[in-house]
């Protein structure tokens, strides 16, 4: 019996592993990303290029009980836009207020705190350094690409 080969692109891998990302976080055995009693889980966007926007899609159709809630870019023009294609993909679970829209390099520290969840997908130079911070506020995680692009970034996470 000849068995055959499941062929998958990187990006269908990395749709699947978003959606998936976000499902595991809200079963996991940690029950704090429930915020205050209900069933919503608040997630957090790092990173509104390319691929931030699908990833926050990808887990906003993960489950019905999933919220955008803050978002952090380097670049007003791009959260915006972001914003606005998420908000079109999922309009009613889109509640990303002006105050949770971060701009600078330090916006990833306001996602972390606002968030349960905490998706990271900006350049990768800096996924170390969001990882840990999140991590050590006891955040759930998903990170785009490779969490450290060289040996500093990876024992920074070690």
């Amino acid at each position: 019996m000849r068995e055959t080969a499941i062929s998958t692109s990187r990006r269908e891998f990395l749709k699947t592993s978003a959606g998936f990302a976000a499902t595991v976080a809200a079963l996991g055995p940690d029950r704090s990303a429930w915020a205050a009693g209900n069933d919503t889980i608040k997630i957090g966007l790092i990173g509104c290029g390319n691929r931030g926007p699908d990833a926050a899609m990808n887990a906003l159709d993960a489950d019905p009980g999933v919220k955008l809630v803050a978002m952090a870019e380097l670049f007003p023009d791009r959260l915006e836009s972001a914003l606005e294609k998420i908000k079109k993909h999922c309009p009613d679970r889109t509640a990303v207020d002006a105050d949770h829209r971060f701009v600078g390099f330090d916006g990833y520290k306001h996602v972390i705190e606002s968030s349960d969840v905490v998706l990271i997908a900006c350049s990768s130079r800096f996924h170390p350094k969001y990882l840990r911070a999140a991590v050590d506020a006891g955040k759930h995680v998903f990170v785009e690409k490779p969490h450290g692009i060289d040996p500093v970034g990876i024992r920074a996470t070690q």
